[in-house]
């Protein structure tokens, strides 16, 4: 038995190297993520996983199997951006303000994921990761009394 998780890659054929993957975990746990091929057996995850330590930028070591899938080795780099995290309303989600400083997070460089409704993942250029929190936790808490 292997120890890691294992990538299946359902391939649409549209000859692009990013595809959306579904990650299965040993333990019965499993997960749909798009990764990108960035050099043998290397992926870099183009979302964040739940079911892992990997996180949006990461690049991973994956190995091919019989059955077509592939094996996750081990997270080769992290990704160059610092990521925070918040469990936020939908009404605070769908603010002026929040939208605001999303824009500013891709316009910087960096990326954002809303996962489950009200988890919002913020991956930032070390240079705005502090006023990015600032920012969200003050909007936040004026929000919430």
């Amino acid at each position: 038995m292997t120890s890691g998780p294992i990538v299946h890659f359902e391939f649409g054929g549209d000859g692009e190297s990013t595809r959306r993957s579904r990650l299965a975990y040993e333990n019965g746990d499993t997960e749909q993520l798009k990764l990108t091929g960035v050099g043998a057996d290397l992926y870099r995850l183009e979302e964040s996983s739940f079911a892992g330590d990997a996180v949006y930028g990461d690049v991973i070591r994956a190995r091919g199997t019989p059955g077509g899938a592939l094996l996750f080795v081990k997270i080769v780099e992290r990704s160059n951006l610092e990521t925070q995290s918040w469990i936020l309303s939908a009404e605070i989600l769908a603010t002026e303000e929040v939208q605001q400083i999303l824009d500013v997070v891709t316009k910087a460089g960096g990326m954002w994921e809303q996962a489950f409704g009200g988890l919002l993942l913020i991956h930032t250029p070390a240079s705005i990761t502090k006023t990015i929190f600032d920012r969200i936790s003050n909007f936040s808490s004026s929000r919430n009394g």
